[in-house]
């Protein structure tokens, strides 16, 4: 597999520390406005959380857009996640926790349970969008991150291990979230906190 995407700009990539890049284009596009901005820590801080996330800028909304990484290495593209999505305008931001079940055949998801090491969280009565493919079918559903959510998505970053359930009863599908989306999370958290 090849990640069109960044085939198509890898002459135009900016290296910063950590080994981590980003599109010459995003940055001079609309990422510097944003962070410069801000004292070099927070804008930093920032940074370091956005680019782990897809985004681009909406030109009629004038705003950034962001959602999870849609690199095929990175693990979300046709796969269950739990991620941020939202948007950030005038400096200020706007995000969502999205939960979303991937899989060969529907669901129809209602409701959701987390077991996050001994603790468990309910959502009841929940409204899940749909996306479908030939190949794959997703179902999500997008949370307002608030003070509740906080404590739930801090606890997600430092269990040993989460598990979310999907349910439509009788049906029910698990996920394991990934080291890899803890960190994404836990980096986004400072940008949050930036932009708040």
């Amino acid at each position: 597999m090849v990640d069109a995407d960044a085939l198509k700009y890898t002459n135009d990539l900016m290296h910063l520390p950590k080994e981590q890049v980003i599109k010459t284009s995003d940055w001079n596009g609309y990422l510097k406005n944003l962070v410069l901005k801000f004292p070099q820590a927070l804008g930093d801080s920032i940074l370091d959380g956005l680019i782990r996330f897809y985004s681009e800028w909406d030109k009629v909304e004038k705003m950034i857009r962001f959602e999870p990484d849609r690199s095929i290495a990175v693990g979300y593209t046709n796969h269950s996640f739990l991620s941020f999505t939202g948007s950030i305008k005038n400096s200020k931001i706007y995000p969502f926790v999205k939960f979303n079940y991937s899989g060969n055949d529907w669901i129809y998801t209602n409701r959701i349970k987390l077991v996050c090491d001994d603790e468990t969280f309910e959502f009841d009565s929940l409204k899940f969008f749909t996306h479908g493919t030939a190949d794959y079918v997703s179902e999500y559903m997008l949370m307002v991150y608030n003070v509740s959510l906080r404590e739930l998505i801090s606890k997600i970053i430092e269990s040993n291990e989460t598990i979310i359930r999907f349910y439509s009863d009788p049906l029910y599908t698990d996920f394991v979230v990934t080291e890899r989306m803890k960190m994404a999370m836990k980096k986004f958290l400072k940008t949050i906190k930036a932009l708040n």
